[in-house]
């Protein structure tokens, strides 16, 4: 499937602890093709690359692999280290263990934890001190970057029962599902922490030196992309919607591809967490997003593309899906592309 796009609030934070630095933020930005307009547009969305990008430019700028948020800066380097353990142990257990044995011994603000109980594996986030509150981003991107590197470490997805987060559920809690792959996500919860199939700590461990070297060469990049879903339902859907885009199917048509019985479908993407509407909408997003800025096609051209028969009726779903005309977008992406305005 095509790159994924990631919400403008991830970008808002990428550089919240740099605000004193406008100069900063607006270099980082345009050297990683966003538009600084955007960042007033809540609805907003930026390619996976760009945001990736963004995120190791702001780490080395800031010198800070949490880029503000720990309770003190954390040398580059950190996560290559503990990933370099954790990829020459025999299995996933083992490879978890040393990773929150490492970030136990970083001063950052945070405990990492790994826990089995009744069968299940959970890796949990606890402040170190009881009278220091951390930002919501802290504990989400972490967990986030946690659950990719596991995925990686043994070559696939892995399910999680559920996400907990220790803080009340903000406006972009949606964003959550499509980040964990699980509408079992918690709030307000005693700690943060990420569950799972202890069965899974079984999986053993070949990391090549050659693989180990691609992932560390932009652990950024490596994560924001990762795809390990290509046996979910809803991956499947998605692939066959893109595949299809220009013909504007319908789920009859998708399930019927898929050789299922359209209930049947509809059932595996509920059990998944996922409706067809909702996958439709953001592969057209993100199709609409990809055509628009790096195909360089006209608000006509991507209308049919992704299955629209009239532009107007286009428009008004990107606006919906994004908070802007698609006009609007593609004369800011080229504006930050360029650093001069767009023409007509």
């Amino acid at each position: 499937m095509r790159s994924p796009t990631i919400a403008i609030y991830f970008v808002h934070k990428c550089l919240q602890n740099l605000q004193h630095r406008p100069d900063l933020q607006l270099r980082l930005l345009g050297q990683n093709h966003i538009s600084p307009n955007l960042l007033n547009n809540p609805n907003a969305r930026v390619p996976a690359d760009n945001y990736a990008n963004l995120c190791r430019d702001t780490m080395q700028t800031m010198n800070d692999e949490l880029i503000g948020f720990g309770t003190q800066a954390q040398k580059l380097g950190c996560w290559a280290t503990m990933t370099e353990l954790a990829a020459n142990a025999p299995n996933l257990s083992e490879a978890l263990k040393r990773l929150t044995r490492f970030y136990r011994l970083i001063p950052w603000g945070l405990s990492t934890k790994l826990e089995i109980h009744n069968d299940v594996a959970s890796i949990s986030l606890t402040p170190t001190a009881t009278n220091v509150e951390f930002d919501p981003y802290l504990y989400e991107s972490f967990l986030f970057y946690i659950h990719r590197t596991a995925n990686w470490l043994i070559g696939r997805q892995i399910p999680l029962h559920r996400v907990d987060f220790c803080f009340a559920q903000p406006p972009q809690a949606m964003e959550y599902q499509n980040l964990f792959l699980t509408k079992n996500i918690q709030y307000q919860q005693a700690r943060a922490q990420i569950q799972f199939s202890a069965s899974l700590l079984e999986n053993p461990i070949d990391i090549s030196a050659q693989a180990l070297e691609k992932f560390l060469s932009h652990v950024n990049f490596a994560m924001i992309t990762q795809s390990y879903t290509s046996k979910s339902w809803h991956y499947k859907v998605g692939s066959a919607l893109e595949a299809r885009l220009r013909a504007n199917p319908t789920f009859a048509d998708i399930a019927k591809s898929l050789e299922l019985h359209p209930h049947t479908l509809r059932n595996y993407l509920r059990q998944e967490g996922f409706q067809y509407q909702d996958i439709k909408d953001r592969v057209r997003c993100d199709s609409a997003i990809f055509h628009l800025s790096s195909a360089g096609c006209s608000v006509e051209e991507t209308a049919a593309l992704i299955g629209f028969s009239e532009p107007s009726a286009f428009i008004r779903s990107f606006k919906k899906w994004t908070g802007t005309k698609p006009m609007e977008y593609k004369k800011r992406r080229k504006l930050a592309d360029t650093g001069h305005p767009a023409e007509g």
